[in-house]
């Protein structure tokens, strides 16, 4: 008696598919984390343009979940404290490198779950604020308690990752235009 034993060959267009999907959703997030930075420019005449954080940060806007983040990598780097100087820094490319993360994972769910793409990908904006700015960043003590905060600051933060979410589909939908095409 014979057993036939099946072999699953590589799909190479599938591999390619997802390494594409994988640079647009990391294209597409950095664009994200720079949208949001522009949001919060124009609605709190903020020129450095430090994104939604500031408003949630437990002391002051220097000490924000983003560089309190970056400070804690360069801490586990580098086994020494981030100086002052280099914390803002530290800060920014915490912030787009958890863009970039979410951009990609928002880019490569988005083919298996169409569902995320709701509202122009609004509805995954707002669901990395709830769960990010929400629950994670305070329950790391990252930033202050959310019952802590005004409604404003909510609906602020809530607007700011609705745009971050709006970028990545428009991305995407450039991405896919473009391949398509």
């Amino acid at each position: 008696m014979s057993t036939r034993v099946r072999v699953r060959r590589h799909n190479r267009y599938a591999a390619d598919r997802v390494a594409r999907q994988a640079i647009v959703g990391l294209a597409a997030g950095l664009l994200g984390g720079l949208a949001m930075n522009v949001f919060s420019r124009v609605v709190r005449d903020d020129a450095r343009g430090r994104g939604v954080q500031p408003a949630q940060a437990r002391r002051s806007p220097n000490a924000d979940a983003a560089v309190k983040t970056g400070a804690l990598v360069y801490r586990t780097v580098t086994g020494h404290n981030a100086p002052r100087s280099k914390k803002p820094t530290l800060g920014v490319a915490a912030h787009y490198s958890f863009s970039a993360a979410l951009g990609m994972t928002y880019a490569l769910l988005a083919t298996a779950l169409p569902s995320v793409r709701a509202a122009f990908g609004m509805l995954y904006g707002a669901l990395v604020w709830a769960v990010a700015d929400e629950g994670v960043t305070p329950a790391l003590g990252l930033s202050r308690d959310p019952r802590d905060l005004p409604l404003g600051v909510h609906v602020y933060s809530l607007c700011g990752h609705g745009v971050f979410g709006a970028t990545l589909e428009a991305v995407s939908r450039c991405a896919d235009s473009i391949t398509t095409s």
